[in-house]
């Protein structure tokens, strides 16, 4: 059956689930199995949502704030904070008059590995467009953006 056959919703589903996958499996595998610890250390999906999530926090976002973000509960997101810490790629400042709270901010290595992970992905989206029209690329672009949108958050 060619998507034509299939109701649009089951197709964009589909293809939701193969844009995920290879998301999460190629690309940041691939790197980590280059040898980049760093890579490797986000090679999970949650880790890298959790970078992702600080990224553009110029006061850096409290563990449950991240929690929050990334869809995992407080608890593990102090672990992978801990974790993330250790690996040099988020710092824990604490907040002056308060020891008990502390803001996660990047490191500018685990800023770097962001940057370095979304360009990884433009080039791949660039790679995909590439038998696109520059207007159906225009097009799809909007279309994309409008969907996600309109996609239910709550």
């Amino acid at each position: 059956m060619t998507s034509d056959d299939r109701a649009p919703d089951e197709v964009i589903e589909r293809a939701l689930v193969r844009i995920r996958r290879h998301q999460q499996s190629r690309h940041l595998q691939h790197r980590a199995a280059q040898g980049d610890p760093a890579a490797a250390s986000v090679a999970t999906a949650t880790r890298f949502r959790y970078l992702d999530a600080l990224d553009g926090t110029s006061d850096g976002l409290a563990i449950s704030e991240v929690a929050e973000a990334i869809g995992v509960d407080r608890p593990r997101s102090s672990r992978l904070t801990s974790e993330l810490v250790e690996d040099g790629l988020v710092q824990r400042d604490t907040v002056p008059g308060d020891s008990r709270y502390a803001r996660i901010r990047l490191t500018p290595r685990g800023k770097q590995l962001v940057d370095d992970i979304h360009e990884t992905r433009r080039r791949t989206v660039t790679d995909a467009l590439s038998e696109f029209t520059a207007e159906e690329a225009r097009t799809f672009a909007v279309l994309l953006e409008r969907f996600v949108d309109a996609w239910p958050t709550a």
